[in-house]
């Protein structure tokens, strides 16, 4: 049996890190005594690799003295370390020369040093070991793929450490590689020495993307695509309204966006521009909502997203149909209804706030809300003949109270202190008889006068009585104008009434009092005489109708605006008024908001809706859908497949679908169909969150400052209750690649999903509408080019990573990953620079992205193949009237343009001047810098519907134009 001390002993040896004290001491004492053999283990070695702490100290003054090109002889040496108070720390000059001594020869110094950092490099493997093994077993471990990750970023970081091969070549070497080259160039008779980019032109300057290059290909990322300052979104999370003119000075968006299941969400913005002032066009439809955006901002049609330039009166976009989005807000019940009231039937613009009202109950209603105001009532003013009119004003017997406990706190506390009327009205430089008044209750001293009391008395306004000194001064500001004033309702004419900030983030039920009273006082609610019923609401404000529009709407009732006729010689302008008609809106209304003071008029509605079948001409689908419902139907006839589906025939003995008498399917017609043809797209279209509206008016505003946002995966946001829309030729050169060489590309795309990616390849590779792929609506010809363009790709090795916000060494892993099981790549494009992120940079970002741009050119090195990496540009060049970028404009451009072996702007005319028909499909791609190669322009074509850059040659022309 073994003796347990020797097991003992050989098991301690065992967990003695890694190390060799002999190749340590070995390569000290040979650069003692060949300070020349310091140039061999400079760039092999650094202090923390030796082992023992004394001769990490050694060795670090070793490093200053080589610098200051000083000896490193033992007496240097020691004199250095004395200096620094550390020579007996180290073993003193008798250690040192023993290192020396010992040494016989630094002949064979670099192979010590390779063992030095051998030993220090399974050391460090060790440590990553011990630290991922100790998170592992940790009680409150972390996910599994997060520590693999974490694993990896230590490995490579062990890695990365290592000194680099390489260093200075001979002319001879150099000589013969460059003939070796030029040989190599001669023989491919004018080939390209690089991977081709797809582009012939681009091709024909750049000879090819070479290897290691690091190529920046920078853009707008909005490219005019704005709306106007002052447009408003709704913030899911409060419910509150807010500009996107905040929303940008902020850099920070809650918003709505519209999914591909046609559901609103709530989502957030990554990217927030400024664009300046551009020619700004206002878009009214038939509903009434309007936004005022740049041409080429792109709205949601039947036929995808089209931009404004390509739309038209008569053509339907799409709007919300509903906006479940309250706030958590309250306020007491008298506060919503007093504002309801006054901003009704308010008069705001005198000393007080009057309310003018034909029905009694209302105007009792409003006095009861009035009175919640402290010390506050309402008097009927005499008017004669007209309207019955109530003042806002102080309750005399509530004054008279207050004034009464005023003095009775003023004479305790005078007694309490000791202090006589007349003393008092002396230390104040009040008249005596002041003073007695105050006391009997009879007057209040004036507010700064009041204020001194406090102050000679040493007591706080509540000590005497006065929780607020408005509720008891005859001329101080009331309590309902003060709540008036902090809302923003007070001094506003009628046509100038808006709804408060506040009331949008209310709770569900108190904006829905509030809308109550609101229809109360100037809404109506009756059944015409053609047996339609329909509830309306008045305004000589056109904002203030817009925005009980949008309040309806977070009920998911559809209200339409129109101008009515002025009968009015008195009125300066013409009111405005908002209807509903829609049966699930009135009978939404009516169950959830109704109107105070009108139930036997909303009690007729309720009965003329009962009476009738659910029926809506206006809430229809787009035409394109009868298109797609024949697609899906294919031959087969309807009996048949009503039949399969063990269902009757849909109402009605004919769909029209197609051909002159082709109607828009409604949306419970829809429905039916999507069952009957168990197609889910349509079923999502059918009960999507969308409504159909049409464009009845675009009127151009001229220049007007803009702005937009940059929503990741979606890309669309809703802004004024309109869904309106927000990397295309880096795409195309990856296209490219991919199909050209069978080496693997990898895609970093840190904005778009890989699924969105893809269908944009598919679009692109085939010619096929990307809204058509998006949408599933493919038309007989696309087919056969969707399954080209699949053929295409299927058996290429194309690699996509969307992870948001990658540091550059996570970056690195991953791509090692991918060169590892699948050999070295063709490129790596990075979508874009600016997303990517280094955990725990102290610095500016200007320094961090200095770091990234550092970073993205080390990774086109070490893989030998060309890194192309999107970036953004400044949006100062916005304010020149050409707006064709140049270097300055790069984001942070200093070490990106240092690090750059190519840079390329991206330009296409038509954004900025959207009605030159010469610019039209025409895109400039701008070599900036070229390092190896010429700068200058290269022309193509850009095929809009594809998504697709294209060389600019005659049989392109016309694809190029769209015809």
């Amino acid at each position: 049996m073994n003796d347990p001390l020797e097991f003992d002993q050989e098991t301690a040896a065992l967990k003695v890190p890694p190390h060799s004290l002999e190749a340590e001491q070995s390569v000290l004492g040979g650069l003692m005594l060949d300070n020349q053999a310091w140039d061999h283990v400079a760039d092999r070695l650094v202090a923390d690799d030796f082992y023992r702490y004394e001769h990490r100290l050694v060795f670090n003054v070793m490093i200053a003295l080589a610098e200051a090109s000083r000896p490193l002889d033992v007496v240097t040496l020691s004199e250095a370390l004395e200096g620094r108070d550390q020579l007996d720390t180290v073993g003193g000059l008798a250690y040192l020369a023993e290192l020396a001594r010992n040494t016989p020869s630094a002949s064979n110094i670099r192979a010590y040093a390779d063992i030095v950092r051998e030993r220090a490099t399974l050391r460090k493997l060790i440590r990553a070991a011990s630290q991922v093994a100790e998170s592992a077993f940790a009680p409150q471990g972390r996910p599994a793929d997060e520590l693999v990750n974490e694993a990896e970023r230590l490995v490579f970081q062990i890695s990365e450490e290592r000194p680099k091969s390489g260093g200075p070549v001979g002319m001879s070497e150099l000589l013969a590689k460059a003939v070796d080259r030029i040989d190599e160039l001669f023989n491919l008779q004018g080939e390209m020495t690089g991977l081709s980019t797809g582009f012939r032109d681009l091709d024909d300057m750049t000879s090819g993307l070479q290897p290691s290059d690091l190529v920046i290909i920078a853009g707008r990322p909005s490219m005019g695509k704005c709306i106007m300052a002052g447009s408003r979104l709704v913030d899911p999370a409060t419910g509150a309204l807010v500009t996107i003119d905040e929303l940008v000075a902020c850099q920070q968006a809650e918003l709505l966006t519209l999914t591909d299941e046609f559901r609103l969400t709530p989502s957030r913005a990554s990217a927030f521009v400024d664009d300046g002032k551009k020619p700004v066009y206002r878009v009214r439809t038939a509903l009434g909502r309007e936004i005022c955006t740049t041409l080429t901002h792109p709205f949601l049609t039947g036929d995808g997203w089209r931009p404004l330039a390509r739309l038209s009166v008569g053509e339907r976009v799409a709007v919300p149909r509903t906006l479940p989005v309250f706030g958590q807000e309250r306020l007491p019940q008298h506060q919503v209804k007093a504002l309801a009231y006054l901003i009704a039937d308010g008069g705001t613009t005198q000393s007080c706030a009057m309310f003018t009202n034909a029905n009694p109950r209302l105007r009792e209603d409003f006095a009861e809300a009035i009175r919640g105001f402290p010390g506050m009532g309402c008097r009927p003013v005499e008017r004669g003949a007209r309207t019955p009119t109530l003042r806002v004003c102080r309750e005399r017997w509530t004054l008279a109270r207050s004034r009464r406990a005023f003095g009775q706190a003023l004479r305790e506390a005078l007694t309490r202190v000791g202090m006589t009327g007349q003393a008092l009205a002396g230390a104040l430089n009040v008249s005596k008889a002041s003073v007695s008044a105050w006391c009997h209750g009879r007057t209040m001293p004036a507010e700064a006068t009041f204020g001194r009391l406090c102050h000679v008395l040493a007591m706080p306004p509540a000590a005497l009585g006065i929780a607020d000194y408005a509720e008891v001064a005859k001329n101080a500001t009331t309590p309902v104008r003060r709540f008036l004033e902090a809302h923003g309702a007070w001094g506003k004419r009628a046509p100038e009434k808006r709804i408060p900030a506040g009331v949008f983030r209310l709770e569900k039920p108190l904006l829905a009092l509030f809308l109550n009273r609101l229809f109360a006082c100037d809404g109506s609610a009756f059944v015409q005489a053609n047996g339609q019923a329909r509830i309306s609401y008045a305004s000589s404000s056109r904002e203030l109708i817009r925005e009980v529009q949008h309040l309806l709407l977070r009920f998911g009732i559809l209200a339409k605006i129109r101008k009515k006729a002025n009968h009015y010689a008195a009125l300066s302008q013409a009111p405005w008024e908002l209807e509903i008609r829609d049966r699930a809106s009135l009978e939404t209304f009516v169950a959830e908001i109704g109107i105070f003071g009108k139930a036997p008029r909303l009690a007729e509605v309720e009965a003329c809706l009962a009476g009738k079948r659910r029926h809506s001409n206006r809430d229809s689908l787009p035409a394109s859908v009868n298109r797609y419902v024949l697609a899906v139907k294919g031959r087969r006839p309807w009996s048949s497949l009503c039949e399969a589906a063990g269902r009757e025939r849909p109402e009605g003995s004919n769909l029209h679908l197609n051909g002159r008498s082709a109607r828009c399917l409604s949306r419970s017609r829809a429905a039916e169909l999507a069952t009957l043809l168990d197609d889910d797209y349509l079923a999502r279209l059918a009960d999507s969150d969308l409504y159909w509206d049409e464009i009845v008016e675009i009127t151009p505003l001229g220049l007007q400052q803009v702005y937009d946002l940059t929503v990741d995966g979606t890309h669309n946001f809703v802004a004024e209750d309109i869904c309106v829309h927000n990397t295309t030729f880096a795409m195309n050169l990856v296209e490219h690649a991919v199909i050209a060489s069978d080496k693997p590309v990898m895609v970093f795309s840190m904005e778009m999903p890989a699924e969105s990616l893809m269908l944009r390849m598919l679009s692109s590779l085939g010619r096929i509408d990307q809204t058509r792929v998006r949408t599933g609506q493919l038309e007989d010809e696309d087919w056969p080019r969707l399954t080209s363009a699949v053929n295409l790709l299927k058996d290429k090795q194309l690699f996509i990573d969307d992870t948001a916000a990658l540091s550059p060494n996570e970056m690195r892993s991953r791509i090692r990953r991918v060169v590892r099981e699948h050999g070295n790549l063709a490129l790596i494009m990075i979508d874009y620079l600016q997303l990517m992120q280094i955990p725990g940079f102290s610095e500016n970002r200007t320094g961090e992205i200095s770091e990234i741009s550092r970073s993205l050119k080390g990774l086109a090195k070490e893989f030998g193949c060309p890194v192309v990496a999107l970036s953004q540009l400044n949006r100062s060049l916005e304010q020149r009237p050409n707006k064709r970028p140049v270097m300055s404009d790069l984001r942070e451009s200093g070490a990106i343009e240092q690090d750059a072996d190519i840079i390329a702007f991206v330009y296409r005319d038509e954004v900025y001047n959207p009605d030159n028909p010469d610019n039209q499909g025409l895109a400039e791609v701008i070599i900036g810098k070229q390092r190896n190669g010429p700068i200058g322009t290269v022309h193509m074509a850009f095929i809009g519907k594809y998504t697709r850059f294209e060389d600019l040659a005659p049989d392109t022309y016309g694809e190029a134009f769209g015809e």
